[in-house]
């Protein structure tokens, strides 16, 4: 090494003894910061300390499938060098290279494997430098979206990483469309893995896009494990799953767990081999875990035949799938932390049978500012549960009680996972209770169940009493209509056509979770004894507007939204009259630039709708973070986040909806504006989704609608105006934490 280098090692050595020896703490990642502002470098100087290496990403299951893999090249007599603790940036690899650097004298002669856990963003800086042996590519889901912009961003970053180490084998996830289409982008030798045939848990909803990476056609799916993860081809271009290599086939859950069997490829035919392996944890993503993990550790020189025994001794780190005996009852934690990961985790809760669950939400920068994706999450699959008790946490306890009362379940806020548990101390013991929290929200759960689960541990907090029926500040059906009742007012309405809510292109245009508006929009319709029905179009569908009473159309990827311009251009002139027909609509971020005349997709201009007179242009980087915009709709702020590159500039001849209250937001940041109000459309960069918080923005829509059918005639729509209040407590509570989240 340099003398640089040297250098760089010796202080981060200094530091590693400081943190150790005199504040007895574990060195963590400031070593390799250390080391790293010395030599920039350090990571390539001490790359050939490793025989062999893996670098692991992707968006879920990185921690477990790296200490897997660090398990297995243990469990075979190699020396592992890996950042176990979950420093997956450049200063936690950096760490962790040092570390074996210091040990190279103790282990001389043995064969050193790293193996690292990456951040998604951070493989651009790892790559070049470390030049792995292998590379293994788990999936790409939505997530935190503030930081990582959309999933194009991350598969570009990905692409570039590996294409700067042409050597390193890529071993991918290629049920996952996203992660095949960087595999076909780059040079890389490749291994693809995945589940060969259904394994009857198949879900209903796309997490990402299901368009073609190479000509942008919706895909079809011959069977869908959950997410976009699948057998998919592309009808139009014939782009499809690429042939496994590596596969699961026989899948089947039990009691006990998932066991599978594992096809590993081996140097020629001959030399495949099956293994026969079982988990104790429940989840399909922990089949791709192990998959993945065994495939890339077999390619190390690591022993296949030991890998049972590793996942018979494997332990989670910091308490993700851990079940805890406290308070007298059993309590299984984990973590999730996006639309996919939250997805999975009610799933298994509702196979569970389970009644009594916690969810704990926090905004820190670590999570991503934006919670707008928990309208993504299937809460709806629990709302039957017979005697279900459920409690919300954390900084954004608030939007998830919302969340939850669209969901038709009462929630409660607590102050922590004691508190819950206290509340159900009346239940029977034998119902277990289930605890899921994200990154920064999940710490204190587990520190309170590893102090609740000591020997001779009390609870002390203050539980809960559940609330009756007609109590209860919330709004699920029985009881808005009960409160409705009380007031006076109609709670059934006679409407010889239901109001249609046309929710346009969900499958591809829900990048914000704004396909929560459309949920908005129908439950207040039917807590108010409005028929109400949501109409969802999807791409190739007919455009029928002739009913249409409210058009709803969310944000989506670059990819996605140009599918869709190019299905609506064809669209134009009816949904313009639509519009000048005062027809109601509500289009969010992407599909609010669609409506103008252009809107810039990276350097190419994009034709747009010109139903708004208006254009975006590329902005320098993007607008991102919570906002408020005055209106003429209420007397308060409307809340929401933005995050959008583009830069809308109104005519003169438009209105917008309101003025920004944080300057530097809204339209563009420059002219004080934000969103278009056209007629009766509403343009708008508010996510949360938008009606979430906002329910007399909602209401407005649902009046306007209304007033449109009462001026063609409609006596029945006449007698349902003026709209009838329900109890908004809980959403303008959540309004309320949004507005101190401003800047």
């Amino acid at each position: 090494m340099s003398i640089t280098s040297n250098i760089a090692t010796t202080a981060a050595g200094i530091a590693r003894w400081g943190l150790r020896s005199v504040l007895h703490r574990s060195g963590g990642a400031l070593p390799g910061k250390i080391g790293l502002a010395i030599d920039p470098e350090l990571i390539a100087h001490l790359a050939d300390l490793l025989d062999a290496s893996v670098v692991v990403t992707g968006t879920n299951g990185k921690t477990t499938t790296t200490n897997l893999i660090a398990d297995a090249v243990s469990a075979s007599g190699l020396t592992c060098v890996c950042n176990r603790a979950g420093n997956n940036m450049e200063t936690g690899i950096a760490g962790a290279l040092l570390e074996a650097g210091s040990a190279r004298r103790r282990t001389a002669g043995a064969v050193r494997v790293g193996v690292f856990e990456c951040d998604e963003l951070y493989t651009t800086r790892v790559l070049p430098r470390l030049k792995p042996t292998h590379f293994v590519l788990l999936n790409l889901f939505r997530d935190q979206l503030d930081r990582y912009g959309e999933i194009d961003r991350t598969q570009d970053a990905i692409a570039a990483a590996l294409a700067s180490s042409p050597e390193t084998v890529l071993v991918f996830n290629a049920d996952d469309p996203l992660c095949t289409a960087i595999a076909d982008r780059v040079p890389n030798p490749r291994v693809a893995f995945g589940i060969q045939g259904a394994t009857g848990t198949e879900t209903s909803r796309m997490a990402e896009s299901r368009f073609c990476a190479k000509c942008n056609a919706a895909l079809e799916y011959e069977y869908l494990q959950y997410g976009q993860l699948g057998a998919y081809r592309c009808p139009a271009c014939g782009w499809e799953r690429p042939e496994l290599a590596a596969w699961a086939h026989d899948v089947s859950l039990s009691e006990g767990g998932y066991s599978f069997s594992l096809h590993l490829p081996g140097r020629t035919a001959e030399q495949d081999r099956e293994l026969a392996l079982s988990t104790a944890y429940n989840g399909l993503y922990m089949v791709y875990n192990i998959m993945a993990a065994c495939t890339a550790a077999g390619a190390l020189g690591a022993d296949p035949s030991r890998f049972q025994n590793v996942l018979d001794a494997y332990v989670p780190t910091g308490g993700r799938m851990t079940r805890w005996r406290a308070m007298g009852r059993t309590v299984a934690s984990d973590l999730a932390k996006n639309p996919v990961g939250f997805d999975r985790q009610i799933q298994q809760i509702k196979a569970s049978d389970g009644r009594l669950m916690a969810f704990f939400l926090n905004d820190a920068e670590a999570d991503g500012r934006d919670v707008s994706w928990i309208w993504d999450v299937d809460f709806e699959c629990l709302a039957e549960t017979p005697g279900i008790r459920a409690f919300v946490g954390g900084s954004r306890a608030n939007d998830l009680q919302v969340r939850l009362k669209y969901a038709e379940i009462d929630a409660q806020i607590v102050e922590n996972v004691e508190q819950a548990l206290a509340s159900v101390a009346a239940e029977p013991s034998e119902d277990d209770f289930f605890a899921v929290a994200n990154y920064t929200a999940f710490p204190p759960v587990v520190a309170d169940l590893k102090r609740l689960s000591s020997e001779g541990v009390n609870a002390t907090a203050t539980p809960i009493e559940p609330t009756a029926p007609g109590e209860r500040a919330t709004a699920t059906a029985d009881t808005q209509t009960t409160a409705l009742a009380d007031e006076g007012h109609a709670v059934s309405a006679v409407l010889d056509r239901p109001l249609r809510i046309v929710h346009l292109y969900p499958d591809a245009l829900n990048l914000y979770g704004d396909g929560g508006n459309a949920m908005v929009v129908e439950r207040r319709c039917a807590w108010r004894g409005i028929p109400a029905q949501i109409d969802d179009v999807h791409m190739g569908d007919e455009l029928d507007l002739a009913t249409a009473d409210i058009i709803l159309i969310g944000g989506g990827a670059d990819r996605d939204q140009l599918a869709v311009a190019h299905e609506l251009r064809s669209q134009r002139d009816t949904l313009g009259a639509y519009v000048e027909d005062d027809g109601v609509m509500l289009a969010i971020c992407g599909s609010y630039q669609l409506l103008c005349r252009s809107y810039y997709m990276g350097d190419d201009k994009i034709e747009g709708l010109g139903i708004i007179a208006a254009d975006t242009v590329r902005g320098d980087g993007r607008l991102t973070g919570n906002v408020a915009v005055k209106t003429e709709f209420s007397n308060d702020p409307f809340v929401g986040f933005e995050n959008h590159g583009g830069r809308t500039f109104l005519d003169e001849v438009e209105h917008p909806l309101g003025v920004s209250v944080v300057p530097g937001t809204g339209n563009n940041g420059q002219d004080g504006f934000e969103g278009c109000l056209h007629r009766n459309l509403i343009g708008t960069y508010l996510h949360g989704p938008a009606l979430s918080k906002n329910p007399d923005l909602a209401d407005w829509l649902i009046g306007r609608a209304l007033e449109r059918r009462r001026s063609a005639g409609d006596a029945q729509a006449a007698a349902l105006l003026p709209l009838s209040p329900l109890n908004d407590d809980r959403e303008l509570s959540a309004r309320a934490v949004a507005m101190g989240l401003l800047p």
